[in-house]
């Protein structure tokens, strides 16, 4: 996670596919007193765009603010937070990323390990103050298994070394009676944690962050070599390379293709002040970022790798490379606590949070993982003080997604009206167990949209909605209503501002 917001929000537009199944034959928009506006949706059950990753729901903490320490971890008793865990649970995340973060960059993973009265207290030198490390690698793992979700462990490639990466793997994984398989067991943890999936460092391109390897010939020298001793102790890991602009990426492809499985991609939407659609043209322009990179995977790495030298001494890649948005959300100006990231979330935000699920089904093909950025305090769903605990907005669709979204993404095309130059609907269409879910999500601050559906069927709805845009949740009082409800085929009213998924049975 980098500070420095602007690098990856504000330089990354729609695209939508065709066909028609849940199709909408709809006349232009029509406006009047009172009128709602009209739209039309396709869905084409033929066209598939991709197996959605069940990986795209993931979530990320880093040792940052309260994230950790004051947010899942109480450090008085060394323990989980109970109230916290309660919260975090339902988001079913299926993955989750540590220690960071642009603290990678100076995290040693063997000061987290051991006796906790053992271990050393160290300066964060990235986001301030001291961290005492009772939060380690065995904590993480534990966390990871209470919550069910994959731990992803990013290593330290600057002030670190290839073969404390190494041990890392071999800490983790290893089975036998090796030294660093041994230790595990005498800190009480007998079976291997079988970590599948290692970034190799973290927005390396950063120079203004405490790294040194801003070049992208100078990263992919020392990637090559973390890659070698860390493949050596456990051949089966999947490994996440380190992406920038389409520059740095080209090389990086060209150059480590044949052992890169994914290559990461950070972004983080805003909004201009007192214009809340500028958040949904912020996100748009991502979803052009992630295409872009999605044609540069297809130019220069080969869906297999042929030829793979064995004495490498490990296999070679084995799937097709995926793009991770192993830190994706939304940055706004204005917080609270360290460097201001204490952000707090309006509904507006997480209408912006459903589009982007949105875009993850319409580009199943190529994205592979993402990891919300974070968990709790720094710019989170969950927030807390010392006592309590309370879910912001963009909570809701997080656990409606992640529940109702899966399966296959396929073909959706959208016609409707559009406010303030952004399309006020964003659709995504997904089949699982032979269920049709769109998830249609009404952007506009004040109109409902008539949907006319050319299928007729007995459909079953989950309605996401607030108040209004502006309103926010609070430890005293929580402004998102959950309306469950049913329609037999004809039309849909999408209601001002709300998150809608239409399901029905083939």
């Amino acid at each position: 996670m980098n500070n420095d917001v602007t690098r990856f929000s504000r330089r990354r537009f729609l695209k939508s596919g065709s066909g028609l199944v849940a199709g909408l034959m709809i006349p232009a928009p029509v406006k009047g007193l009172f009128a709602k506006e009209k739209a039309s949706i396709s869905v084409d059950v033929n066209e598939i765009r991709g197996i959605v990753a069940p990986e795209i729901y993931g979530q990320f903490i880093e040792h940052l603010g309260r994230a950790i320490y004051g947010g899942i971890f109480d450090e008085s008793n060394n323990s989980f937070r109970k109230d916290v865990l309660e919260k975090v649970k339902p988001l079913k995340a299926p993955l989750m990323r540590y220690p960071g973060g642009t603290v990678t960059k100076i995290y040693h993973w063997k000061d987290g390990i051991g006796p906790v009265d053992k271990r050393p207290v160290r300066r964060n030198l990235i986001w301030g103050g001291e961290d005492s490390n009772h939060f380690g690698t065995d904590e993480f793992m534990q966390y990871s298994a209470e919550i069910g979700a994959a731990p992803f462990l990013t290593v330290n490639m600057n002030t670190g070394t290839a073969e404390e990466a190494s041990d890392w793997v071999e800490y983790c994984n290893a089975n036998g009676n090796s030294y660093f398989a041994t230790l595990r067991k005498t800190n009480g943890h007998a079976a291997p944690y079988k970590v599948k999936y290692w970034g190799l460092g973290n927005e390396e391109a950063a120079k203004e962050d405490a790294g040194l390897l801003q070049n992208p010939d100078d990263y992919i020298k020392k990637a090559w070599y973390f890659a070698k001793l860390m493949k050596l102790q456990d051949p089966e890991i999947s490994l996440v390379l380190v992406g920038d602009n389409d520059e740095w990426n080209r090389k990086v492809l060209q150059e480590m293709h044949p052992i890169c499985d994914y290559i990461s991609l950070h972004l983080y939407a805003g909004t201009q002040p007192g214009r809340p659609a500028t958040l949904f043209a912020s996100i748009a322009s991502m979803e052009k970022r992630i295409a872009e990179t999605a044609k540069l995977i297809k130019e220069i790495a080969p869906e297999k790798v042929e030829n793979f030298n064995k004495w490498y001494r490990f296999p070679g890649r084995q799937k097709p490379v995926k793009i991770a948005l192993d830190e994706w959300g939304i940055w706004e100006s204005g917080g609270t606590g360290d460097y201001g990231l204490e952000v707090k979330y309006n509904w507006n935000h997480a209408l912006g949070v459903a589009t982007f699920f949105n875009i993850f089904h319409r580009h199943a093909d190529v994205i592979g993982m993402a990891t919300w950025a974070q968990t709790v305090n720094v710019l989170a769903p969950v927030m807390t003080d010392k006592e309590r605990v309370y879910c912001q907005t963009i909570y809701y669709p997080m656990v409606m997604y992640r529940k109702l979204c899966g399966g296959k993404s396929v073909g959706v095309k959208v016609e409707g009206p559009v406010n303030d130059g952004i399309s006020s609907l964003d659709v995504s269409a997904t089949i699982d167990d032979g269920v049709l879910t769109i998830a249609v999500v009404n952007r506009d601050p004040k109109q409902d949209i008539d949907i006319a559906l050319n299928k007729n069927g007995n459909w079953k709805v989950y309605v996401l909605n607030a108040p209004g845009i502006e309103v926010e949740n609070t430890f005293e009082k929580d402004v998102v209503s959950h309306k469950e409800t049913t329609f037999k085929g004809g039309n849909y009213i999408a209601p001002a501002h709300s998150i809608s998924f239409l399901q029905i049975k083939l």
